[in-house]
């Protein structure tokens, strides 16, 4: 195997995700999955009912998860 053929994953392992407009990144507490969604879809997630407590440590948030579909403790990331 040539070194080329061997770059592009190495690139892939070592270069940044790419970063999409107007979008957040969820983690669910319950199935512990990452799911990028659009700011438009994340209100969408926290109709009718959502909860946000900032003084929890980790998963402050309680809506709908985009990947398993329950009402559970999620935290966003707006930066990712």
């Amino acid at each position: 195997m040539s070194r080329r053929e061997r770059a592009p994953g190495r690139h892939a392992l070592y270069s940044a995700a790419e970063k999409h407009p107007l979008s957040c990144t969820v983690e669910c507490s319950s199935c512990r999955e990452e799911t990028r969604v659009s700011y438009i879809e994340l209100a969408l997630l926290m109709v009718p009912v959502s909860l946000h407590l900032p003084w929890l440590r980790y998963h402050h948030s309680w809506f709908r998860c985009p990947a398993c579909g329950r009402r559970t403790w999620l935290r966003v990331h707006l930066d990712r």
